[in-house]
């Protein structure tokens, strides 16, 4: 099992270098548009392109996985303002790209490879995008604590509202059972007093009767 594991790396890996020795660079079209250039990349395949810009007149393209061909074409569409290209093999399957020219820094980079369909490539997320989303998350943030502070602050208020009600209600409750209490308190008062009067009466009439 391992060596069939072993045999398939290396025809894989085999597969890889033969793809890649195949992968030429063969065009570079530096197009003019709204905002700075459209760098567009000919070539066999799809290479993976890393963009990074020293200044706002000077971009740099590392390519891996491609190398150049015996000649590369530079086209220029809508611009006669660059000032330099350069076209360098760094490494096996590598290559570095570097254009100086006005306004650079802003460019798409397109790979347009002959077995595949034109991408946008090398487009890392916004400094300014990223700063955003962080103010709007934070934003986010301090609403929903104010919010549920807010919300506790409100369901405090409202439970002592509630306790309240309840000792008023209470309070109500124990004054109606001590003023019917008292009521009928007083009522068997009256009913000792007027039995009373009546057992006098009754005697009165007996002592009477006896006489």
């Amino acid at each position: 099992m391992k060596k069939i594991f072993l045999i398939f790396g290396f025809l894989f890996a085999a597969s890889l270098a033969g793809y890649a020795e195949g992968n030429y660079l063969h065009t570079i079209t530096l197009e003019k548009n709204n905002s700075g250039y459209n760098v567009i990349l000919e070539s066999d395949a799809m290479a993976k392109v890393t963009k990074s810009t020293p200044s706002s007149s000077e971009l740099v393209l590392e390519l891996s996985g491609i190398t150049s061909a015996d000649t590369v074409n530079a086209l220029y569409k809508g611009t006669s303002n660059i000032d330099n290209l350069v076209i360098e093999n760094i490494a096996h399957n590598k290559l570095k790209i570097t254009v100086s020219a006005d306004n650079i820094a802003d460019s798409s980079i397109i790979m347009s490879p002959s077995d595949g369909y034109s991408s946008i490539v090398a487009e890392g997320f916004p400094m300014e995008k990223a700063l955003w989303v962080m103010f709007v998350l934070a934003l986010f943030t301090v609403i929903f604590r104010i919010c549920a502070k807010n919300s506790e602050e409100d369901s405090k208020i409202l439970i002592k509202q509630d306790i309240k009600d309840r000792e008023i209600e209470m309070y109500r409750r124990y004054r109606r059972d001590l003023d019917s209490l008292s009521m009928r308190s007083v009522k068997d008062i009256r009913m000792k007093n007027m039995l009373k009067k009546i057992d006098r009466k009754i005697d009165e009439r007996l002592m009477s009767s006896i006489k």
